[in-house]
């Protein structure tokens, strides 16, 4: 059985678990605090643990192909183990075998080829430092009220969407400015929203700065 088919066998098996761990936050956490970590918004983190899980489902079957580019293959690694370890703070103790699953399937990942992949991650840097105040974002709203909940969950994927989708770059520079601008109005009065802001609109531009201009070939007819 090669690497990449254990990696995806190990990512599949701690999303599924991390998924399962989500809906028992969501329904039971305030049941069983010992076991999700006594949250105070046991609900919104636990359906934000299951998104999580999603994310790092859909990894797990993409690292199975043999001869993965090292840019992609750190992306995938970051995708498995990214969930894993914030799902730390969100659902306790039930996390705890599903994180450790994933960590080892991005290990695996990049087993072999740890070098390249760092390289490729430290070419990534403004799109990784993006991705991650995006998944921080996430991380504030599930504790809010409802309301700031839906808010903070749209800003924080529109900052992930932003880093890696490739669109146009209108449609990224509106996605940048979805990911910050509501979450920094309506949590003006708190520190972090605001602070993310700041230094997430920076990064955004060095991203968009970074990305590789389309060549238009003019092919002028003779006179």
């Amino acid at each position: 059985m090669t690497r990449g088919r254990v990696a995806a066998g190990l990512g599949t098996a701690g999303a599924l678990l991390l998924g399962v761990a989500g809906l028992v936050q969501a329904t039971l956490g305030a049941v069983i605090p010992d076991w999700t970590g006594d949250k105070l918004a046991p609900v919104g983190l636990g359906l934000l643990t299951v998104g999580l899980a999603g994310l790092a489902l859909v990894a797990a079957r993409r690292v199975r192909p043999p001869g993965l580019p090292p840019g992609r293959r750190a992306a995938w690694a970051l995708g498995l183990a990214g969930p894993g370890l914030l799902c730390l703070s969100t659902v306790g103790v039930l996390a705890w075998v599903p994180a450790a699953l994933l960590v080892a399937a991005a290990a695996l990942t990049v087993a072999g080829g740890a070098r390249e992949s760092a390289r490729a991650v430290a070419a990534q840097w403004p799109r990784v430092l993006l991705s991650a105040l995006g998944l921080c974002q996430l991380l504030m709203a599930a504790a809010a009220p409802p309301w700031l909940t839906a808010i903070g969950a749209v800003s924080g994927v529109a900052l992930v969407l932003a880093a890696w989708l490739p669109a146009r770059t209108g449609v990224l520079v509106a996605l940048v400015l979805l990911g910050t601008a509501p979450l920094a109005i309506v949590g003006w009065f708190a520190l972090v929203p605001p602070l993310v802001a700041v230094v997430a609109l920076p990064i955004a531009a060095v991203v968009l700065r970074s990305r590789p201009t389309a060549t238009v070939s003019n092919t002028g007819k003779g006179v």
